[in-house]
């Protein structure tokens, strides 16, 4: 997968994606360090990548705000951040709904210990 890591992601799980062959872009390493969400998602959709975050206000944006309807976005809601087990519980997810990672302009996942659900951007008829 082609992943854009939200600089709020433990540079352990960025290292532990890099491991198991995604190619991983991190915020801080591409100078988007402290740009806002808008920006962010920006970049991820020009370049087909799917953002990798833990910040709640950025899935909020993305599943109930302003930027509903635009990118691929997984929300990390992990109660303790065992970077370990969050690159196996991507790469599993990775695995399972890689046809709809691949496939869908638009959706947010959100990925906990207890597993994840898929919200889709449906368009709306005219």
């Amino acid at each position: 997968m082609r992943i854009l890591a939200d600089e709020n992601l433990h540079f352990e799980i960025v290292q532990g994606l890099r491991r198991e062959n995604h190619e991983v872009f991190f915020v801080p390493e591409i100078g988007l360090a402290g740009r806002r969400d808008s920006v962010i998602l920006d970049y991820a959709e020009k370049r087909k990548l799917i953002v990798v975050s833990g910040d709640k206000d950025f899935g909020g944006l993305i599943e109930f705000g302003t930027l509903w309807g635009r990118g691929k976005v997984i929300l990390l809601r992990y109660h303790i951040i065992n970077p370990q087990k969050i690159v196996r519980d991507l790469n599993q997810l990775f695995g399972q709904e890689d046809k709809i990672l691949l496939s869908k302009e638009s959706l947010v996942i959100i990925l906990s210990e207890s597993g994840y659900r898929i919200r889709k951007h449906v368009k709306a008829k005219k």
